[in-house]
């Protein structure tokens, strides 16, 4: 027997063995081989084979073992080394076979493993070459949606474009230079001298006197005689009678007479003639006039990206809308000086400009042109009650009926809206997706990065062109790939939803069947993280479809409150007293009996002791009178009753108790 030292057979023990406390050496091949007594050769061979296993330790002391009794055995039996060393073969190939034995005996849990393993490198290797792949494709921008989004400026001979003379005006008003007043501005009245402390800090801090805000209308008074602040800041806060201010703010409309007559001109025209664009796309007198040469002082990450020079529509801006309200609701606070002063010409002739402005702001057919116009046209209904309910006799009768056909002519394509929504969206796609000619496409880098951007998470890298960005996009490829829709089934979805969205907008909302809503859908699809995934784009931006709807009814409602009162001023001119019922009204001073929004009926009409009120039922579908809801502090909502709240799981809801009053509509006037 081979003497082996104790270092050697500590050395050559299986863990397993000294933790029995056993020093069993077992593991030692070398010892085999020499307490074995084969011939230099055969060890040879045997020590080649074992070591080209590449099995595991204990497995090549099994493999030794029977190598050795199989040299052993031959020797036995009289074969000659030579012959056995022979028959035995190539070691290489040897080695394969035992290999391949040994492995099929190796433990479940291994072969599990094993498997698992070679998945993950098949997985891994294929989801690789899926990024190279995908890398190499990029979106094509086949389609200038910009260019069809201004197809309507574009065609407006310039004779009869409104834009340039609004840009005058614009110009001479100059609302963002600083003036002094003889008052801080509302806002700042009852601000707490901690307040006070730090609007000065921040000033300082900032080195003049606007905030960092974005839009360029924020400003910091002086908060100490003399007020200084820019001209529009302290005009917003004092454009109705009453207002701390008006005094100031009805002796500027005074001076500015010439220049609000320039805005009323431009207010006749037909049409706008106004392009829109990017920031680098408006003339420097167009910004100027718009306010978009004053830059904010913080911009983020993100915000340089979104004005970088990409041409999507996403990133277009809409400035003029801005414009077009300052210059509108100073024409209505115009309005408020005259009523006072007896001026009906000037009062009435406000009123027309800024539907004429309203129509002006329509001329780009996207959703928020559309939300604006209504939001400009609502003003406009307001504002003929005040003139009416406080001084009825101000306009003539010749007045009230050209002011009524124009209200009633007023003419709105709303599916216009919703189907220029698809514009940005068709545009959105092909930023993101690749084209394969016939509507379909593959998620880009390009396209990932956009999600990145329009989700704001691009602050947390160092810039567009970062390392750890990129190298998550090329990551993200194949995943995203899996989990997003092809581009053609996402515009499959989104042209399905935008065509309910006006086949909703069609159907009176007296005919609602509680059946599943656009809204419901983008709820539903949202909620769901497999389709929220999917279906990203249109989860992320699809637009308050319905909100714009209802606020599209709540409107017209208004504007059936207007033209009844209006009607009734005039039967109560020509007879001397209100009529008893709506009928009587028609048709010398209406075509017919507005319906009831909300019921499909006729609207209600009664005469109180203070006059006439005009309304629908509202969401509980019971005549309380003519009363408006109560909010909960105690103050008339009459919009808690109106197409706003519609719906059929608020009908018992006590604080919808009340009907929707359409003129003379409470807290307004």
């Amino acid at each position: 027997m081979t003497k082996t030292s104790f270092r050697r057979r500590l050395w050559k023990t299986p863990m397993r063995d000294l933790v029995r406390g056993r020093i069993t050496g077992r593991l030692d091949i070398d010892r085999l081989l020499e307490e074995s007594s084969l011939s230099e050769v055969a060890a040879g061979k045997v020590r080649k084979v074992v070591k080209r296993t590449r099995l595991w330790r204990l497995e090549k002391v099994d493999v030794a073992h029977e190598l050795i009794a199989h040299f052993l055995d031959g020797i036995e039996a009289d074969t000659p080394i030579d012959e056995l060393i022979e028959t035995f073969g190539n070691e290489t190939q040897t080695a394969k076979l035992i290999r391949r034995a040994k492995k099929r005996q190796r433990p479940m849990v291994w072969h599990a493993f094993a498997w698992a393993r070679l998945c993950f490198a098949v997985f891994f290797g294929v989801y690789f070459v899926t990024a190279l792949y995908l890398m190499t494709g990029s979106p094509s921008v086949t389609t200038d949606y910009l260019a069809v989004l201004n197809r309507k400026a574009v065609g407006v001979p310039v004779d009869e474009a409104a834009w340039p003379i609004y840009r005058e005006a614009l110009l001479q008003l100059d609302l963002y230079r600083e003036a002094e007043w003889d008052s801080p501005t509302p806002y700042y009245l009852d601000m707490s001298d901690e307040d006070k402390e730090k609007y000065r800090r921040e000033k300082e801090m900032y080195g003049g006197d606007m905030m960092g805000d974005s839009s360029g209308e924020y400003y910091i008074d002086e908060l100490d005689p003399p007020y200084i602040s820019s001209r529009w800041d302290r005009l917003a806060n004092s454009l109705r009678a009453g207002d701390p201010g008006w005094d100031q703010t009805a002796e500027y409309l005074r001076k500015q007479a010439e220049v609000l007559e320039l805005i009323r001109r431009a207010a006749s025209l037909p049409s706008m003639g106004l392009s829109v664009g990017f920031k680098g796309d408006y003339a420097p007198l167009d910004r100027k006039a718009m306010g978009l040469d004053r830059q904010p002082i913080q911009e983020t990450n993100t915000q340089k990206r979104l004005d970088s020079p990409d041409r999507a529509l996403i990133n277009v801006l809409l400035p003029q809308l801005g414009s077009l309200r300052r210059l509108s609701l100073l024409l209505l606070a115009d309005t408020s000086r005259a009523v006072i002063e007896g001026d009906g010409d000037t009062a009435y002739n406000n009123i027309v400009a800024v539907l004429g402005i309203a129509q002006h702001a329509d001329e780009q057919p996207l959703l928020i042109n559309g939300l604006f116009r209504v939001y400009l046209q609502t003003m406009v209904y307001r504002s003929v009650q005040e003139v009416m309910t406080t001084k009825p006799g101000l306009w003539s009768d010749d007045q009230l009926r050209k002011l009524a056909h124009r209200i009633a002519g007023i003419e709105m394509t709303p599916e216009d809206w919703f189907n220029g929504e698809r514009l940005w969206f068709y545009d959105f796609l092909q930023r993101i997706y690749t084209d394969d000619g016939e509507g379909g496409g593959r998620i880009t880098r390009q396209g990932i990065d956009r999600f990145q951007l329009y989700g704001g998470s691009i602050d947390a890298f160092s810039g567009p062109e970062s390392a750890p960005r990129s190298v998550l996009i090329v990551a993200g490829l194949p995943a995203a790939s899996l989990l997003l829709a092809p581009r053609a089934e996402m515009r499959q979805i989104y042209d399905g939803l935008i065509d309910r969205t006006i086949v909703e907008f069609r159907r009176p909302l007296w005919l609602a069947d509680g059946s599943e809503t656009v809204k419901d859908s983008v709820v539903k699809m949202a909620s769901s993280m497999r389709t929220q995934v999917r279906y990203m784009p249109i989860t992320l931006f699809f637009p308050a479809m319905s909100a714009m709807s209802r606020a599209i009814h709540t409107q017209e409602g208004y504007r059936d409150g207007v033209l009844i009162g209006i009607a009734l001023e005039l039967y109560r001119r020509e007879h001397g007293d209100w009529p008893g019922a709506l009928d009587e009204l028609v048709p010398g001073y209406l075509p017919s009996v507005p319906v009831d929004r909300l019921t499909g009926e006729a609207v209600r009409y009664r005469v109180a002791g203070d006059g006439p009120v005009v309304y629908s039922l509202g969401e509980d579908g019971d005549d309380d009178g003519g009363r408006s809801p109560v909010d909960e502090g105690g103050e008339v909502d009459n919009d808690m009753a109106g197409p706003g709240q519609f719906g059929a799981e608020n009908m018992a809801d006590e604080k919808h108790d009340g009907d929707w009053v359409l003129w003379p509509v409470p807290g307004e006037g």
